[in-house]
C-alpha cells in the first residue's frame, strides 16, 4: 500500500505542474466498472484531444485527456515511464506496465469528469485506477531535447492494454447501498473494487514553449 500511495502522489504532482502540450491524436477506449459512481460502461471512449509530456532526468510523464488541460474537469490517463533510455532500447516491443518498482512503465486513470462531481465521500475526490497488469508498445519516445528535429520529439504508442483497479477501500456515505457494517464505528459497507480495462494508441510531438495553463 505504501507503493500505491507513493505512485498516486507522483501522479498528483504531475497533474499539478505545467507540462508541454504537443500536437497529436489517439484513442483510449474500454470498459469502466466503478460502483462508487454507478458506472458500468462497457463502451467507454475518452476521445482525447489533449496530449502533454513532462520529461525530467530521464523519466517521462505522459498525460492524455479530453476537453481541456485541467485534470479537475476531465478524465485523465497518466502514463509514467521510469527511464526513457530503456524504452528507446525496446522500441516496437511489448513493455510491461504495472506497479511502481515492479515494471518500467506505470499508468493511472483519474475519472474526475465521470466521478468528481458525485456526492460520495471517499479517500480522494475522484476515482483513481492504477494499472496492475498490462503492456505498452512504443514506436518512438521523446528523449528530453526540446530543440531536436520533429522525429526526435515524437512519442508514439502503437498499442497499449491495461487492467486497472483502485486498491483503496471506498465506502458508501450516501447510504444508497442501505448496508451498514457492524462493529466499532458502524462504518458504511465497502463498495466493490473499482476496475477498468483500457486499450488504445496515440502519438504526439513535444512542442517547446507551449506549456499547459492551469487554473486553481
Amino acid at each position: 500500500m505504501r507503493g500505491v500511495t507513493r505512485f498516486f502522489g507522483v501522479v498528483a504532482a504531475a497533474l499539478a505542474v505545467s507540462c508541454s502540450v504537443g500536437d497529436g491524436a489517439g484513442e483510449v477506449r474500454g470498459r469502466l466498472m466503478v460502483q462508487a459512481c454507478a458506472l458500468d460502461e462497457p463502451d467507454y471512449s475518452m476521445q482525447p484531444d489533449f496530449f502533454g509530456g513532462d520529461w525530467h532526468q530521464g523519466s517521462y510523464t505522459i498525460q492524455i485527456s479530453r476537453g481541456g488541460d485541467t485534470g479537475e474537469y476531465a478524465d485523465v490517463l497518466v502514463i509514467l515511464v521510469d527511464d526513457t533510455s530503456y524504452v528507446a532500447q525496446h522500441l516496437n516491443e511489448r513493455i510491461a506496465v504495472g506497479p511502481t518498482g515492479v515494471t518500467p512503465v506505470h499508468a493511472v486513470l483519474r475519472l474526475t469528469k465521470r466521478c468528481g462531481r458525485r456526492e460520495i465521500v471517499q479517500s480522494t475526490p475522484d476515482a483513481a485506477l492504477m494499472a496492475w497488469r498490462g503492456y505498452v508498445v512504443f514506436e518512438a519516445i521523446y528523449r528530453g531535447d526540446p530543440g531536436a528535429d520533429a522525429a526526435a520529439r515524437r512519442t508514439a504508442v502503437t498499442s497499449f492494454s491495461f487492467d486497472m483497479a483502485d486498491p483503496r477501500a471506498v465506502r458508501d456515505y450516501t447510504q444508497t447501498a442501505r448496508e451498514r457494517a457492524v462493529g466499532e464505528g458502524r462504518e458504511p459497507a465497502a463498495l466493490t473494487q473499482s476496475r477498468a480495462e483500457l486499450e488504445g494508441a496515440f502519438e504526439f510531438y513535444f512542442v517547446r514553449g507551449r506549456p499547459a495553463q492551469r487554473f486553481q
